[in-house]
């Protein structure tokens, strides 16, 4: 059963990213990416159901899906098509992944509640970011072919105003999740050294000054355009190496 609708969430997701791509205005196409939402869902509550604890895959699909469901429901007031026409096959490899488990990987499991708390608000927190980076990532394309006036080759995105205004909605919100990430992460977990965490603590901090001096910059001195979306991208890549990162090397390549 695990298999099948893992199967089933990546081949509709795919369709999915694929009518995006052709169709990004017709309303079927928001019915295929619902589809591949709620599938994506279903097939995540089975593998946290069926098996026990999880791993770097398995957070890496609850990820995916509030990502998704993010953008899905950002792009009904602004055009996100071509984001979604990314993010959903992004979260197809990710569900093969799943399906077929290439490596070995160590399962996690907590009795704690609150560490299963701090678990899912990070995740939150990095679907957030993920969000924000991608919306980062049009700005940068449109603005630079705004630039150098490549006007005939304009993406098909919102205003440049109203993609910078969504990707700080995300930076602000993902920020104060990462802040309760933090915080409940020294205060539920006893032994940060013995657990190998040190340098994924160390990441994550870093990622945290640069998004927080981002906002900062962003109200003091009006930070915007190309420097925000370096230091979003920088951000994000500390984040992920934080999690991502470590998790490979403990798990695959220490294996």
């Amino acid at each position: 059963m695990i298999q099948i609708s893992l199967w089933l969430a990546c081949i509709v997701c795919l369709m999915a990213g694929a009518m995006y791509c052709w169709r990004p205005t017709h309303r079927l196409t928001q019915y295929f990416g619902a589809t591949g939402i709620a599938t994506h869902a279903f097939s995540l509550m089975q593998l946290f159901l069926n098996r026990d604890g999880f791993n770097f895959l398995t957070i890496a699909l609850l990820i995916a899906v509030i990502g998704n469901s993010l953008l899905w429901f950002s792009n009904r007031k602004k055009d996100l098509s071509l984001l979604l026409g990314t993010a959903f096959p992004l979260g197809a490899v990710i569900l093969a992944l799943n399906a077929i488990q290439p490596w070995d990987l160590m399962q996690l499991h907590s009795n704690s509640w609150g560490t299963s708390a701090h678990i899912l608000i990070a995740a939150v927190a990095y679907s957030l970011f993920t969000a924000a980076c991608g919306v980062g990532i049009l700005l940068a394309m449109q603005e630079y072919q705004l630039k150098h006036h490549k006007l005939k080759k304009l993406l098909r995105v919102p205003p440049l105003q109203t993609l910078e205004q969504l990707m700080f909605e995300f930076i602000w919100a993902a920020l104060i999740l990462l802040t309760i990430t933090i915080a409940t992460g020294f205060y539920f977990i006893e032994d940060m050294f013995a657990q190998h965490l040190v340098h994924k603590t160390f990441f994550t901090i870093a990622s945290w000054f640069i998004f927080s001096g981002l906002l900062l910059g962003r109200r003091i001195a009006g930070w915007r355009g190309q420097l925000a979306v370096k230091l979003t991208l920088s951000g994000f890549f500390l984040l992920m190496l934080a999690y991502f990162g470590s998790k490979i090397a403990l798990q695959i390549l220490v294996h």
